[in-house]
Formats: C-alpha cells, sequence, structure tokens
C-alpha cells in the first residue's frame, strides 16, 4: 500500500457558496444580537446608532448579497419579505432581520420565558424533531430542530428585567 505524499496533497476544501453564506450570516446575528439588545436614552448615541444601524444594513447586504433589516436603537424591524412561513417568529420586538443564499436568522425580544419557550413549543408543534438540546444556565437554552425542510437553531436567554432575546436561524435541510 502506498501512502499518499505531500506533493500530491492539494489541501484544498470543499465548500459552497451558500455554506458559507449562511455561515456568514450566523456569525453576523450572534455579533448583532449581543450589540444590539441594550437601550440607549442618549439622543445623541440614538443619531449615531441610526447611522452605524444603515452602514451595517448596507455593508451585510453588499458583501453577502442578504436581505438585513437592523435595530439599533430597539425599535422593531420587518422579517424579510422571502421569510418562510414554515419558521414561525414569537410576537416581540425584531431587533434583527437576515435572508441570505436560502438561510434565514432573527433575533426577537420577547415579554418573558413563558413567551420564549412556546415559540420553541410551536417548532414541536409544527411538527419539528428536536435533534439537540442544551441548557446554558437559568433561563438560556438552545435547540436544534430538524423537519424534512428546514434545519433549525432556536435558542433564548433572559435578561435582569425577565425580558427574553430569542434568536431563529433556519436554513433549507438537505
Amino acid at each position: 500500500m502506498r501512502w499518499p505524499t505531500a506533493e500530491r496533497f492539494t489541501g484544498r476544501m470543499i465548500t459552497s457558496q451558500r455554506a458559507l453564506k449562511g455561515a456568514i450570516s450566523v456569525a453576523i446575528a450572534a455579533g448583532l444580537t449581543v450589540s444590539l439588545s441594550g437601550c440607549f436614552a442618549n439622543p445623541l448615541e440614538s443619531f449615531t446608532d441610526n447611522l452605524i444601524e444603515g452602514t451595517v444594513e448596507n455593508a451585510i447586504e453588499g458583501a453577502t448579497g442578504a436581505e438585513v433589516d437592523v435595530s439599533g436603537d430597539g425599535s422593531s424591524v420587518s422579517l424579510p419579505d422571502s421569510w418562510p412561513g414554515e419558521l414561525p417568529v414569537p410576537d416581540g420586538n425584531i431587533l434583527f432581520s437576515l435572508s441570505a443564499g436560502g438561510t434565514y436568522t432573527a433575533t426577537v425580544v420577547v415579554a418573558n420565558e413563558a413567551a420564549a419557550k412556546a415559540g420553541y413549543e410551536q417548532f414541536v408543534a409544527d411538527g419539528y424533531e428536536v435533534t439537540a438540546e442544551l441548557s446554558l444556565g437559568e433561563g438560556s437554552y438552545a435547540y436544534s430542530l430538524v423537519s424534512d425542510a428546514w434545519a433549525v437553531q432556536y435558542t433564548w436567554g433572559i435578561d435582569e428585567e425577565g425580558t427574553a432575546t430569542v434568536n431563529i436561524s433556519g436554513a433549507p435541510n438537505e
């Protein structure tokens, strides 16, 4: 038996553009979720936030071809027009939404942990199978769910006031 030699190994990694866009979308959503969860009272900060919000949206849309809506001041934004009905979103204040390469992500602030859990339970009621479950401490959970059509990550955490921030990411189940 002959072992492959270093000169025959190309070291190339096979990736798809869709998977790369999906990974970028999830990374951006995670970063923005952390940075956008605060509320700002200073009017100068509000002006700056709106300027940054537009810049961030344009930068992401230009780099990825994604449809992005970001709230820099805590006000609600809309889901992308292409958001599929098979990915339920709990009622609340949408801080961030993204559609890129068939992948969808949203960050939503809901009234409490019960509302966050109800969103998760809606996926289960719709026939999604839970494939992984993680408790991240008191009031923080992460779930992986799949259906025939979708693979979903559904997470939430509770803040000091008792409100919950929910993150939903869905991609076609291939």
